[in-house]
């Protein structure tokens, strides 16, 4: 069994437990009983939302230790020693566990306060946020230093760039801030282990998913997807925005229910691959150089150029290599996606308590990836 195929088990795995047990827990009611107490107001409520999330947290770590210690060492990939990645684990769960609890607390108050649309509009707000705030978000989760890029370095695009260091291979990188703002995240090992033309090719393929709108495509179907999400679930029995018991059933709703767009986007998030690689090479990077960026980029990763196009179909939002050099060489249709969006959406999806946000195959155990998930 290969890397890829490994983490795929695993990740489906954790994706599975969480979503059953937010099943059970709806079904049975047992966190109503836990948190529908009386006299529950201010810092009382944040410290059983806080509570409510770290219960989630403790039920990924196994599948955290596997996913992140040890399959790579069993794969001979580069990973910090035991004492390093569980102080690098600790750090990025506690942080974003405080978020999403602050986050969900902040929902609540607003929905006691005003009302049912007051706390939507924080949702979408919170999201945009966060989308705001992702580069730092990322450098406090997962202790990244991303800075301007060094003298002498020029990717020869117009769009803002920075570079970021990591330990994690898998680390790729990716395109914050919102529409109008965008920065491209450039991983500082790329310049050693990438060639000049493939560095460029996949600066230039960046730059294409800004510039032909399918990164801001992207962003409005995610957050679109999660507030809507958010609305339908706070409607359903024992859900809704007034206590802590019925914030808890909207989220575990809310889970239950992204499981679903886990299998539906990864088609437009595909769409938006080959969107990005049609627009570097009508810009003059031919389809070897796209080829061979897309196998170095994929051996860091997950290191899987081909897959099934089935188990492709449903798992997996960026295509395999064969896939790509194949739709990029017929050119028969216009391409019109939503980059990212597959992904983008999990992030967001923090202020609604998304309970899968980090427990997909991409980055299950991988603090650094918890915030910028990988991309193409």
């Amino acid at each position: 069994m290969t890397y890829g195929r490994s983490r795929l088990l695993l990740g489906t795995t954790a994706v599975g437990l969480v979503t059953l047990a937010a099943s059970g827990l709806l079904i049975s009611q047992a966190h109503t009983q836990a948190l529908n107490v009386p006299s529950t107001q201010g810092a009382a409520e944040f410290v059983r939302l806080l509570t409510a999330v770290a219960v989630w947290a403790a039920v990924l770590l196994p599948f955290d230790f596997v996913g992140g210690y040890i399959l790579p060492n069993y794969f001979r990939r580069d990973v910090p020693d035991l004492p390093r990645f569980m102080l690098a684990w600790a750090r990025g769960v506690i942080v974003q566990t405080m978020l999403i609890a602050a986050l969900l607390w902040s929902v609540l108050q607003v929905g006691q306060l005003y009302g049912f649309v007051a706390a939507v509009a924080l949702v979408v707000v919170a999201q945009a946020g966060l989308l705001a705030c992702q580069k730092q978000i990322a450098a406090v989760v997962a202790h990244l230093k991303i800075m301007s890029p060094e003298s002498g370095r020029d990717l020869g695009m117009a769009s803002r760039y920075s570079e970021s260091t990591h330990t994690d291979t898998g680390f790729t990188g990716t395109i914050v801030g919102l529409p109008g703002a965008e920065e491209v995240i450039v991983p500082q090992s790329w310049y050693r282990q990438l060639a000049p033309d493939q560095l460029r090719a996949e600066f230039v393929r960046r730059c294409g998913a800004i510039q032909s709108g399918s990164r801001t495509r992207g962003i409005l179907l995610a957050i679109s997807i999660n507030t809507m999400t958010f609305a339908a679930c706070t409607q359903l029995p024992t859900a809704g925005v007034l206590t802590v018991s019925e914030l808890v059933s909207t989220s575990l709703y809310f889970t239950i229910l992204s499981f679903l767009w886990l299998l539906l986007l990864p088609r437009w998030n595909r769409e938006g691959v080959f969107e990005a690689d049609r627009y570097a090479f009508e810009r003059g990077i031919s389809v070897k150089i796209i080829e061979n960026t897309a196998e170095s980029i994929e051996a860091l990763h997950d290191d899987e150029p081909r897959r099934s196009r089935s188990l492709e179909s449903v798992f997996h939002p960026v295509p395999c290599v064969r896939r790509r050099v194949a739709e990029l060489s017929l050119r028969l249709r216009s391409i019109r996606g939503y980059w990212n969006v597959a992904r983008l959406t999990l992030f967001l999806s923090w202020p609604c308590g998304g309970f899968l946000s980090r427990a997909v195959h991409c980055n299950i155990g991988r603090p650094e990836l918890w915030v910028l998930l990988p991309t193409d």
